[in-house]
């Protein structure tokens, strides 16, 4: 069987009727819940085979999970996942609502895909473009604190790299338990904040971060939402949203470039310092068109993004961190570190790759994803060093890596 019929097998197999609507589950029994940046990422793998079941998925994510202000919640669980959500509430504290929904949001990578895929199909799909821009305005209007033009995340799941070095200075990460122990006192924290960042600074909630992931993603959205806007010849709303860009990019290259290495990095809002660590998280950013013309993005890319001899690209792929051949095998209750490469940062060094017109490395980046999938099948992480897969995957397997159709699909083009 090829790849792209494997893919689409294993999606077939995560399929969930529910809320109204269709979607996929990343697994099964791991995460089995409508997670928004999952959920955008599905979108952005099945747009090309099978396009209108990926306008399905975010159709039913922005149906479920778009609340009045227009955030995105970050997951609503499946009615039959009670024992997970008491066990992850058990673990990390309060983390879902009366409802069920959850307090927390996620890296807008669901309006990133929605303005995608709205620019294919055109005005069938304005629609999605208009909810991604809803989702867009609300982070705008519910998460800039009152002095900044960068929004905030308060709580390290809303980044998705949430037990990474990009918050070791501010999280304890010595041991799982600890790290557990933290992210439920500061889910509590965020609780009583409501979520909301002058709240959080006012009463010294301990994270409020400009964080280069959920940044980077949402100055992506922002221009394709411009660009998908000025497409469907709506200059008011593409004018908007290009100014709004245009402040994000100017204030990520003032508050989280780091000169001395040549990455963005997270600034804690607390404590008024940067989170200085090398990550791939920093590397997201250097995917918008706003910052490669600047230059700036240019340097990450020589620096960060070269196949031999770059300090996050393994043997086997790109590491979330700097690559370490002596480093411990890989914890999996602690994901985000050590060799760890995963098939969304394949897909994010890839995506810098492609729009910084690096086409032959983009496709060493598109073969490595495409040989761990072969020699392990579809894992939740790999070690970017050995290529052992590790974490949710097993005969199951893990929807992360299926971004391969993505990469594919635009290396080819």
């Amino acid at each position: 069987m090829d790849l792209e019929a494997r893919c689409r097998e294993m999606f077939r197999s995560h399929r969930v009727e529910g809320f109204g609507g269709t979607f996929h589950v990343p697994h099964p029994t791991a995460y089995p819940s409508l997670r928004s940046w999952d959920s955008g990422y599905h979108a952005l793998t099945l747009q090309h085979s099978e396009p209108q079941i990926a306008q399905a998925e975010l159709r039913t994510l922005y149906s479920a999970n778009q609340r009045e202000d227009g955030l995105v919640l970050h997951e609503r669980p499946l009615p039959t996942a009670g024992e997970w959500v008491r066990d992850r509430v058990e673990r990390f504290g309060p983390l879902f609502r009366e409802d069920g929904s959850s307090w927390l949001i996620d890296p807008p990578v669901a309006a990133y895909a929605a303005a995608r895929i709205a620019a294919r199909v055109g005005l069938p799909a304005r629609d999605l473009l208009e909810s991604a821009t809803r989702q867009l305005d609300a982070i705008w209007a519910e998460r800039l604190p009152p002095d900044t033009n960068l929004p905030v995340i308060l709580h390290p799941f809303e980044s998705g790299t949430d037990a990474s070095p990009l918050f070791d200075d501010v999280v304890d990460t010595h041991s799982s338990d600890e790290w557990c122990s933290e992210i439920a006192t500061l889910t509590r924290s965020a609780v009583a904040c409501q979520f909301e960042p002058a709240r959080a600074l006012r009463s010294g909630h301990a994270f409020v971060v400009e964080d280069p992931v959920f940044c980077g993603w949402f100055l992506l959205a922002l221009e394709e939402a411009v660009r998908t806007w000025e497409s469907f010849g709506e200059a008011a709303a593409a004018t908007r949203m290009r100014i709004r860009a245009d402040m994000i990019a100017e204030a990520i290259l003032e508050r989280l470039w780091w000169e001395e290495e040549e990455i963005f990095v997270g600034f804690d809002r607390r404590r008024d310092q940067p989170l200085r660590d090398v990550t791939a998280g920093g590397l997201l950013p250097a995917a918008a068109r706003s910052l490669l013309d600047e230059g700036t993005a240019k340097r990450l890319v020589e620096r960060y993004l070269r196949p031999s001899g770059s300090p996050l690209w393994g043997p086997k792929g790109i590491s979330f961190n700097p690559v370490d051949p002596h480093a411990a095998p890989l914890d999996e209750a602690l994901p985000w570190r050590g060799n760890v490469m995963l098939g969304a940062t394949q897909y994010w060094g890839h995506l810098v790759l492609v729009c910084a017109q690096r086409a032959a490395d983009a496709r060493v980046a598109l073969k490595q994803l495409e040989e761990r999938i072969e020699a392990g099948g579809f894992c939740e992480f790999y070690d970017a060093v050995s290529g052992v897969g590790r974490g949710a995957g097993g005969a199951e397997g893990f929807t992360w890596p299926a971004l391969v159709l993505e990469m594919r699909a635009t290396d080819g083009a």
